[in-house]
């Protein structure tokens, strides 16, 4: 059955009666934020102290916290050392399907090295690691999810980037798309417990090394910085037991504050990021950030990128990060993005095509072995049936 468009466009004409309303307190909002921004601009020692006690009240408290820029420190870019190696690794997945006629699973990932201006053409590597039967469940016999799936592509990823850097001398910069940061479900589990362990473990590696490693976010609508400007607002009233929970400053993002900052080709200060996950990220594995103008003059174009402690404390690393990602975004023209990363996304990602041919190997080797194999399940036929109709 079709969109019931008569219902969406009565939602649609109250929603438009709304958005002047909402815009004028968004606008007000925001000019709140510019003038705590303005205000507490080197007050670092003062917001440090609201995140401690504000996370005091609620461990799970996720904010920026500054460290020793101040807030609207904007840095031009560095001039680009050579000699580096340049890596990137990116992943894609097929989750488990029950309806199926056989259930599997896939993660594969893809990596490419370059050195950049040597004149040599990027070297590229494909990973690819099947899951079948027991693969597919977790230690207490639950099915494994797609999340499950995802935490151990992020893995995988680090993992080939770990392995690529132990073979190269001198600085590398090894880069993957989206943070570092794991939001995976279910935490507690015992799987995701020792998938997270894992991944520390190879970032822990990767800090012996020195890498320049670091998570790319294109187009940023994170709030960090608001959320630790809010502090200032609940401290004010009294209520900073209640941050993280009250938000009045919720709409505005970073974004707002640090287009109008940053030229092109400038960073932001590092912040540490204050969260949850702080308890697992720890120590130089601790996560920082901060925000990139990849864009070109008359039209910025923003990023976050994300860093562990060992290269947020080095001055050295965070400039080579800085001038690589900005001659990376510029491969692109007039849609800035790191080059790199979008090929390794192209050699990494699994099409539907690849995922049937899969398919039908694996019911090819069950048959050969004399093993029968289920049709699809009844609601899968008749979706595809009606996929066929609708043709």
């Amino acid at each position: 059955m079709p969109v019931n468009f008569q219902q969406a466009l009565l939602q649609i004409r109250e929603m438009g009666k709304q958005a002047p309303l909402q815009e004028e307190q968004l606008r007000e909002m925001r000019e709140q934020a510019e003038r705590l921004f303005d205000q507490f601009d080197c007050e670092l020692d003062t917001l440090k102290q609201l995140v401690d006690r504000a996370a005091a009240e609620n461990p799970g408290l996720r904010c920026a916290s500054p460290v020793s820029e101040c807030l609207k420190q904007a840095l031009p870019a560095p001039p680009l050392e050579s000699g580096y190696t340049l890596l990137a690794a990116d992943g894609s997945q097929i989750n488990p399907d029950r309806h199926a006629m056989v259930e599997f699973g896939a993660i594969n990932v893809g990596a490419i090295r370059m050195r950049p201006g040597e004149g040599q053409p990027p070297q590229e590597m494909v990973r690819s690691r099947m899951m079948f039967h027991q693969d597919l469940f977790t230690s207490d016999g639950n099915p494994l999810n797609d999340d499950l799936v995802a935490l151990k592509r992020d893995l995988a990823e680090r993992q080939v980037l770990f392995e690529l850097a132990c073979c190269e001398k001198g600085p590398v910069v090894a880069l993957t798309d989206g943070p570092l940061e794991l939001f995976r479900e279910p935490r507690g589990v015992r799987e995701f417990e020792e998938e997270l362990e894992r991944y520390q473990e190879v970032l822990g590696k990767m800090a012996e090394l020195q890498v320049a490693t670091a998570g790319y976010v294109d187009r940023p609508r994170s709030d960090l910085l608001i959320r630790l400007l809010e502090l200032v607002l609940l401290a004010r009233r009294s209520q900073l037991n209640r941050a993280g929970v009250d938000r009045p400053l919720r709409g505005v993002t970073d974004a707002h504050l640090f287009l109008p900052l940053l030229k092109p080709g400038e960073r932001s200060a590092v912040f540490a990021i204050q969260s949850g996950s702080s308890k697992s990220f720890h120590g130089e594995l601790a996560l920082h950030f901060f925000y990139l103008n990849v864009g070109r003059q008359g039209r910025s174009y923003l990023s976050r990128v994300e860093i562990p402690r060992w290269v947020a404390e080095s001055e050295r690393l965070v400039n080579l990060l800085h001038a690589c990602l900005l001659a990376q975004a510029q491969h692109l023209g007039a849609r800035p993005y790191p080059y790199i990363l979008h090929r390794a996304h192209e050699i990494a990602v699994i099409s539907f095509d690849e995922r049937e041919q899969l398919e039908n190997m694996i019911i090819a080797e069950l048959r050969r072995q004399g093993i029968s194999v289920d049709d699809r399940s009844h609601k899968q036929i008749a979706k595809n049936a009606s996929k066929m109709r609708s043709r």
